[in-house]
């Protein structure tokens, strides 16, 4: 049985501005300027979610967010705007480089932070001959925070063979992630296990600014 994978997370209080404030860029990229940025580049406290508030109807149009994740691997997420709402990122960003509309917004927008944030996913091996077993908990160290346990059937390190999910040439690969049936919008110290083949579990924080600390065991590898 291999040694306990332990990673801790806390994520400091949102800063809805922190990236970009309150600009009207137009169709060109915004000005990163919020308490975060230093020579043009916002560095997070941890690897979290950036968030777009919109002023006006942005749902027609996309936004393509570059930076760097927890191991400062260079990515990219494009997501979707809102009308006058909050678009969330679907990546964890340690350090944003730039934020670019794909066509003129309708008002004014601002970028920053909210209360969501995940560890990296943690790979499983999920050729064992015997039974599965993984067991995991989740301890509230300290502080108050909400988080939800998450697997994926995917290969988190696998963004090569993209034909498999049917991808083309330059679309990001991203892993499906799940909700454990049971650890989900939780907010105190609690463990739990998966007992069928998965590809990776990893830790999500749905708000608070409390310490984690998030220990998962597999049995059957060496």
């Amino acid at each position: 049985m291999a040694s306990p994978i332990v990673l801790t997370k806390t994520l400091a209080a949102a800063i809805s501005n922190g990236i970009a404030l309150s600009q009207s860029p137009g169709a060109a990229a915004l000005t990163l300027n919020g308490s975060t940025v230093t020579a043009g580049v916002a560095t997070l406290d941890t690897a979290r979610r950036v968030i777009l508030t919109s002023g006006g109807n942005d749902s027609a149009i996309t936004f393509t967010i570059v930076g760097t994740n927890s191991t400062s691997n260079a990515q990219t997420d494009v997501i979707s705007g809102t009308n006058g709402g909050v678009a969330q990122s679907v990546l964890d960003f340690a350090t944003v480089s730039s934020i670019t509309p794909s066509a003129a917004i309708a008002s004014t927008i601002i970028a920053g932070t909210n209360t969501v944030g995940s560890t990296p996913w943690i790979p499983l091996n999920w050729h064992a001959t015997s039974v599965m077993n993984v067991g995991f908990a989740v301890e509230l160290a300290s502080g108050a925070a909400n988080y939800t346990v998450q697997h994926t059937y995917d290969d988190p390190n696998n963004t090569q063979n993209l034909t498999v999910y049917g991808l083309v040439a330059g679309e990001s690969f991203q892993s499906l992630p799940f909700n454990h049936p049971v650890v989900q919008n939780v907010s105190a110290t609690l463990d739990g296990s998966y007992v069928t083949p998965i590809a990776a579990i990893r830790l999500l924080i749905n708000s608070g600014t409390g310490l984690l600390r998030f220990r998962v065991l597999q049995s059957s590898i060496g």
